[in-house]
């Protein structure tokens, strides 16, 4: 919109850079002004310019010979209407002082003159609406006043052709849809020219957002205001360089590849930026950016702000300042949703998504203990699908929520079916930290098992996830009813990267199941097995049960019931088994 362009540079020469460049539909409906309006006043000349700081463009004319498309603004015979923004109206241009001398006039083209500036409300002049004929004339009020009233009205169609869909309105910046539009402008008018598109994110919206709780949403969307003219600032970017509000919080330019690249060399240098949100309070930004360079046509409008945002989001989830669209990577993150879709898909067939069940076995008499149910995906293109995979694509999405209650409602309906053929074992179930994070999670747990008449003894809890569990204040308090209600709960994946000891003392546990990784290596490595053993011992000191996964052969089995681990399991023991297979497996190793 044009409201405070006279009082903010930047919003005035983003409205004079959008204006000044062609755009068919707009320069038609200017057009049709102009034409009304030389019909009003009885003449046959019209035309319609729009002014920069420096030059004079015509979007439109009839029956005006010589008129070039682009002046000097010293040259143009519309310099003093604009400057004074208001109207001129000159029976005899060779009478005027002002006039007497341009080449219109002496070649005799323009010898009637009226221009009317093209302007906002606040009175800042865009450029003109004129009419002329090749011989003196002397218009009525009445014609005047028509005229007037018809660049009035073209104004106001400026006005809100600029401010309607292509304006963002908190920053003053042409927005995306311009700058889709000025994509594919400049790719129509030469398919074979080099480009560069790079997309800034300078400010961690959700945090600000956040803090406009506090401070009040008016301080936020000060500092949103002005952050374009600082990034333009940082940047140097060139006058004539238009940027444009991508999305809140987000910027964008277009610009040929060889500055693009002078671009990309100065956001890698750019520090990070304090900004004043009000009072003392100050947060510190990070601009990340994302671009991608392209020729002509190759790509739709689409899929290259597709991939400006691609890249983008790679660098925010790198945390590097600049990253480069890469086709292979973003290959990757199209599989990984399409996946993500077809595992969606998945749970609404049949023969897809099952679960097996591997044994835990007790280590110094072999008695099988429990087993654990493990989530299974044949894909029907792509084939079986790690768990590791499944569980990554899931995790931050709804359908997370969706599978733990499928897997629960499936266990369930099998262990009451084992019940009925006096099979006595208990179930591990793995729950991530969102499951265990939602409000009532033990009450609802409880109660499905009582409606199957299971007790909380049939099933055990697994979690994965600790770090997110322990920051949780809602999930350690739902691991606490579990416990209050009988369940066991394990913790999963001990001494897998980064263990903190600490965890054991903050979440109810029951047993430690050590990862695979502390014991891979104990049959041939003495630093293993001596870390192994201290683990063990340590964990014992501490009252718990000690379970060891992966398990693979006999001696490392023998050298952890030496040290005391009670339960264990892996492929030496037992492949995890469809229920049927287990069933058998069961009655064959009881």
């Amino acid at each position: 919109m044009f409201s405070g362009l006279n009082k903010h540079e930047a919003k005035k020469l983003a409205a004079i850079e959008i204006l000044k460049r062609d755009d068919a539909e707009r320069d038609r409906a200017l057009g049709e002004f102009a034409w009304l309006a030389s019909k009003v006043m009885g003449v046959s000349g019209c035309f319609v310019t729009i002014f920069d700081e420096i030059f004079q463009y015509i979007k439109f004319s009839v029956n005006i010979p010589d008129l070039a498309g682009k002046m000097p603004i010293e040259e143009s015979m519309c310099k003093h209407s604009v400057a004074a923004c208001k109207p001129i109206i000159c029976s005899d241009t060779r009478l005027d002082p002002r006039f007497v001398s341009h080449p219109l006039v002496t070649n005799g083209h323009v010898i009637f003159y009226a221009a009317a500036p093209l302007k906002t409300k606040e009175g800042f002049a865009l450029g003109t609406l004129c009419v002329s004929e090749e011989s003196p004339f002397t218009p009525t009020e009445a014609h005047i006043e028509e005229f007037l009233r018809i660049a009035s009205l073209a104004s106001a169609y400026l006005e809100s052709w600029y401010s309607l869909g292509r304006i963002d309105p908190l920053t003053g910046l042409p927005n995306r849809q311009h700058l889709r539009s000025e994509i594919e402008r400049l790719t129509e008018k030469d398919a074979d020219a080099e480009y560069g598109l790079l997309i800034f994110d300078c400010i961690d919206i959700p945090r600000a957002y956040e803090l406009s709780r506090y401070l009040g949403l008016a301080a936020i969307e000060k500092m949103l205001h002005s952050f374009g003219p600082l990034l333009r600032m940082r940047l140097q970017l060139d006058d004539a360089v238009a940027l444009y509000a991508f999305a809140t919080g987000r910027y964008a330019v277009l610009v040929k590849k060889e500055y693009a690249r002078t671009l990309i060399r100065r956001v890698k240098k750019l520090p990070s930026t304090r900004a004043r949100i009000t009072g003392e309070v100050e947060v510190e930004l990070n601009i990340f950016t994302g671009f991608v360079l392209f020729r002509g046509q190759t790509v739709t409008t689409a899929e290259l702000l597709r991939r400006g945002v691609s890249a983008l989001h790679e660098a925010i989830r790198q945390s590097i300042p600049v990253k480069e669209f890469d086709v292979n990577l973003d290959q990757k993150r199209n599989d990984d949703f399409k996946l993500l879709y077809d595992l969606g898909e998945a749970f609404k067939s049949s023969g897809q998504i099952f679960l097996v069940y591997q044994p835990k076995i007790l280590l110094h008499c072999e008695k099988t203990v429990g087993v654990e149910a493990l989530l299974r995906w044949t894909h029907p293109e792509r084939g079986p699908i790690s768990p590791t995979v499944i569980v990554s694509l899931a995790q931050k999405t709804t359908l997370m929520n969706d599978i733990t209650n499928w897997v629960v409602d499936e266990v369930l309906r099998q262990v009451t079916l084992w019940r009925a053929e006096n099979i006595q074992i208990p179930v591990s179930i793995n729950f991530t930290a969102s499951d265990v994070s939602q409000p009532g999670f033990a009450n609802h747990l409880e109660s499905k098992l009582l409606k199957h008449g299971l007790t909380t003894s049939d099933i055990r809890i697994e979690c994965l996830e600790t770090e997110e569990i322990i920051a949780n204040e809602t999930a350690l308090q739902e691991l606490d009813m579990l416990k209050i209600r009988g369940f066991k709960i394990l913790l999963d994946d001990f001494g897998a990267g980064y263990s903190n000891i600490n965890y054991l003392r903050k979440i109810p546990l029951d047993i430690i199941k050590l990862d695979r990784s502390i014991i891979s290596k104990i049959t041939e490595d003495l630093g293993s097995r001596i870390i192994a053993k201290n683990i063990i011992a340590m964990l014992k000191e501490l009252d718990y049960t000690v379970l060891a996964e992966g398990v693979e052969d006999e001696e490392t089995a023998n050298i952890l019931k030496a040290f005391g681990c009670d339960e264990a399991q892996g492929f030496y023991f037992s492949r995890p088994l469809i229920a049927e297979d287990l069933v058998a497996w069961l009655r064959n190793h009881h």
